[in-house]
């Protein structure tokens, strides 16, 4: 899990081939509002831009995908933001043929994220997006295809 701010997301550029892509859309999107919906940005990599009202804690699920990197970024509001190492946690609900994703039970580190900000989550990290007291969040969720 890598947590930081876009206007430092060239240092991560090198991680994965699908990233330069991945932090451009994130840069433009922050300079200028995108439309709800899915942005195809190329070799697999897919951009959800996503407006919602953030939730309690016992209305947000624990996730995880195989397929998958997130780059979970906040252009506008606050949400807690869940993590953990899926090793720490037990699954209740194996979607990952049909969806890539999973869902599980467990403890989380609660990360803060506001304008600008980034959480980068991998196929070992367990997160719990939208937590929050209810305010109003416009998100970008990034899927980058795992390179192996």
């Amino acid at each position: 899990m890598i947590k930081d701010k876009v206007a430092y997301s060239a240092l991560y550029e090198g991680v994965n081939p699908g990233f330069k892509a991945a932090f451009a859309f994130l840069k433009e999107a922050l300079a200028q509002p995108k439309e709800v919906g899915r942005y195809e940005l190329g070799d697999g990599v897919f951009a959800l831009v996503q407006s919602y009202d953030t939730k309690a804690e016992e209305n947000c699920k624990i996730e995880a995908h195989k397929k998958y990197i997130d780059i979970q970024c906040v252009l506008k509001g606050k949400e807690l933001f869940g993590v953990a190492d899926l090793s720490t946690q037990t699954m209740y609900e194996d979607k990952f043929a049909e969806k890539d994703v999973a869902f599980y039970k467990g403890e989380v580190d609660l990360l803060t994220l506001t304008d600008g900000d980034f959480v980068i989550v991998f196929p070992e990290d367990a997160h719990r997006p939208q937590q929050g007291d209810g305010s109003h969040v416009e998100k970008v969720v990034v899927k980058v295809p795992m390179v192996y």
